[in-house]
């Protein structure tokens, strides 16, 4: 039986945690409006299996957003609307992006964006709640992030712990995105105390999020994102340090459509994150992945070096009332895709082949 529990504004469907928080609101009977930036996305959104599967028909409308930057960008989107869940901000690439450019990738599309979406939901005057994704980098300084600077194991990163914004110029793509995330919750927690709306907002900060991506359908695609992390070292890098802090894409879908019940406190962060050794990565694949190390399709070669945070995300498990999946599921979610994607590859590679030789011996024939 389906039924309706409000229209929800999705914000970043086309991205690792937006398409499975898709997901989720349609499986949770949700109504959603995912905001776009081109009819070429709703084109592949409608697309994937996992969509298609669900026939959501009139239960999943777009809305095409092309510069959430623009002064309004999400008055229209917004209208009509019971929540919204906002999950579009700029990610660190593998794009080097100019670190002279942070303000202008990063800072003012996470800054503006956001704002832009309160001052809609505000406006339309409909609106019950509004989620938005922060990220475990707007509770703790990049320096402890990545290892050059210790924490205390007895003062662990809390959701009620808040970091002064620091201009750039700055020395990374990764300080450039934490930036963007710490003054992204200033600005939105400033602009609550002032207008004081008909709603209020839960920020959800995840640590690295790991797992299956249903936006990808390459293996190329597959090693974007953080994902690549865990891929790379399989794949025989040596990189790092990376934080230990790590979180099942599934749970942190699950968390953003929880976090739409009434019953979870609002105007309150919530942490997303476990703790991790990246390297452990390697006894996980040769144990459940051993044909494909056998085969070379990994390799036990790489290393990541893991810089440990002591975190308390105690508050979101007792909210939210699950506890969050373990690196090893992480990990066997991330490799499983990947490894599906390399197959799939390989078998069209090998068709193509075979129409190829067809062809050249049907025109051998022929002459």
């Amino acid at each position: 039986m389906r039924f309706s529990r409000g229209l929800v504004l999705l914000t970043g469907a086309t991205g690792h945690v937006g398409s499975v928080t898709l997901i989720h609101l349609l499986k949770s009977g949700y109504q959603v409006r995912a905001a776009v930036r081109s009819e070429s996305k709703i084109v592949a959104v409608l697309a994937r299996p996992q969509i298609r599967a669900l026939n959501p028909g009139s239960r999943l409308t777009f809305v095409i957003v092309p510069d959430i930057t623009t002064p309004g960008a999400y008055d229209d989107a917004v209208e009509g609307c019971a929540h919204v869940i906002h999950i579009a901000s700029p990610l660190a690439t593998s794009d080097r992006i100019p670190l002279d450019q942070a303000d202008t990738h990063f800072i003012q599309p996470a800054v503006r964006g956001t704002l832009n979406m309160l001052e809609a939901a505000n406006l339309a005057g409909t609106v019950r709640r509004v989620v938005i994704t922060s990220s475990i980098v707007a509770l703790t300084p990049v320096a402890e992030m990545e290892g050059t600077r210790r924490r205390s194991p007895l003062n662990p990163v809390g959701p009620n712990d808040r970091l002064p914004f620091i201009p750039g110029p700055y020395h990374s793509e990764f300080a450039c995105y934490a930036a963007s995330k710490v003054a992204a919750l200033a600005e939105a927690e400033e602009w609550m105390e002032r207008e004081r709306p008909p709603f209020d907002v839960v920020h959800l900060h995840p640590g690295f999020v790991l797992g299956h991506n249903d936006s990808v359908t390459t293996p190329a695609q597959a090693m974007q994102g953080t994902n690549a992390v865990v891929l790379a070292l399989l794949l025989g890098n040596k990189f790092g340090p990376y934080a230990g802090a790590t979180v099942h894409v599934e749970d942190v879908a699950r968390a953003h459509v929880s976090s739409l019940d009434p019953t979870v406190l609002g105007n309150q962060s919530y942490i997303l994150s476990q703790p991790a050794r990246w390297n452990d990565a390697r006894e996980i694949a040769r144990r459940v992945f051993g044909e494909a190390v056998k085969s070379n399709l990994l390799f036990m070669g790489g290393t990541v070096k893991t810089t440990h945070i002591p975190i308390d995300a105690s508050l979101s498990e007792e909210t939210f009332g699950f506890k969050f999946a373990s690196y090893e599921e992480q990990v066997k979610s991330t490799v499983s895709q990947f490894l599906d994607l390399r197959l799939r590859q390989k078998s069209l590679v090998q068709a193509s082949r075979k129409k190829q030789d067809v062809f050249v011996t049907s025109t051998a024939i022929a002459c």
